[in-house]
């Protein structure tokens, strides 16, 4: 009901099935069809996939030290962070012409477009917090963008 009020005009989506659900309960409420990108997708972390990082960071502390250090270094049978953010840019270009859209993805995948979005360094997307269900905002201002909200769930507290 939220989303609503911002009166969107394209709703995009990862195929991923919680992202899938979720982009599909806001088209209901909407009216608008679920455009699905496959760049929206999560990072691929290989053979990580499933696994929580206090551990990996224990079990594999190298690798994981130099996945967290250099962007082009990817998780084992995974994927980059330069991999993530290469997609991700092909995703935002396909939604050119929406001028109000939504877009639904991941967690990681968010903070990467966060760093696309507001042309900062790759590394600050480490610093963003990102809760399921949250609510971010950007503006367009002339060329560029402007981050109005970021990791809102109030939304997930209302009724």
């Amino acid at each position: 009901q939220r989303l609503k009020s911002f009166a969107p005009d394209a709703i995009f989506s990862s195929p991923l099935k919680r992202a899938l659900t979720t982009a599909q309960t806001i088209a209901e409420v909407t009216a608008l069809d679920v455009r699905i990108i496959d760049e929206l997708r999560e990072m691929n972390y290989g053979r990580w996939e499933g696994q929580k990082f206090l551990e990996i960071r224990k079990t594999e502390r190298d690798i994981y030290k130099r996945w967290v250090a250099e962007d082009d270094f990817p998780s084992p049978d995974g994927e980059s962070h330069i991999d993530v953010l290469t997609r991700i840019k092909r995703a935002l270009e396909t939604m050119n012409g929406a001028r109000r859209p939504i877009v639904v993805t991941h967690g990681t995948a968010i903070r990467i477009a966060a760093t696309a979005l507001l042309d900062l360094p790759l590394s600050a997307a480490r610093h963003f917090a990102q809760d399921n269900a949250a609510l971010n905002v950007f503006v367009r201002r002339g060329e560029g963008w402007v981050l109005k909200l970021w990791n809102d769930t109030s939304h997930c507290m209302e009724g």
